[in-house]
């Protein structure tokens, strides 16, 4: 079991909270190919991370190491190929040299020269430094906001679909219950339409 501290517990149960309340498919929301691409954290440890597992340790300098080698093996230039210690070095702002030190695990980037390389790659701050947990934690944040706003959208296609400024059941005469089963015929229709 993990360290109830972790932070990326929360997030877990509220987006796991989500995915029963709207019956979404598990699998293709807690897919961890794409939580491993946008953490930089290898398929394993996310998995153990959605299983509630202590997540491993690693030192920090290994850390970036390992994270900066996954951003130069997984975010390809524009001609399709990894870009060079160079491009990424000119890029950021930094000297080739300065930089190599980074990828031999010589030395820690500051948070400066980690934002700078964070933005070559067009990566969320922290992406470099984060804990395994704390990664986790930005990555299952982003997912349940997606969530959030993909479910949002969806209610606000059914409110113009169906003419509604709002929702409030009041009373019980004929012309309330026509509404009512109305709106829950069309409801049924949708839920059909997505089958």
């Amino acid at each position: 079991m993990t360290d109830e501290g972790s932070p990326h517990l929360k997030s877990l149960a509220l987006l796991e909270g989500l995915i029963e309340e709207a019956e979404l498919d598990w699998a293709v929301t807690l897919d961890p190919e794409p939580l491993s691409r946008s953490t930089g954290l290898p398929e394993s440890v996310v998995v153990a991370g959605l299983h509630r597992r202590r997540l491993p340790e690693s030192d920090f300098l290994q850390q970036v190491t390992q994270r900066l080698e996954f951003l130069r093996r997984t975010r390809l230039g524009p001609a399709g190929r990894p870009y060079t210690q160079a491009e990424i070095a000119h890029g950021a702002g930094l000297t080739p040299q300065w930089f190599g030190r980074f990828l031999r695990g010589e030395k820690a980037p500051s948070l400066e020269h980690a934002a700078r390389i964070e933005d070559f790659f067009q990566v969320p701050r922290g992406f470099l430094t984060a804990t395994p947990s704390q990664a986790l934690d930005r990555a299952l944040r982003e997912k349940l906001e997606e969530e959030r706003a993909r479910q949002l959208a969806e209610l606000q296609a059914f409110k113009r679909k169906n003419q509604l400024n709002g929702f409030a059941l009041r009373g019980t005469s004929p012309k309330t219950r026509a509404v009512m089963q109305a709106l829950l015929d069309s409801i049924e229709e949708d839920q059909q339409d997505g089958a």
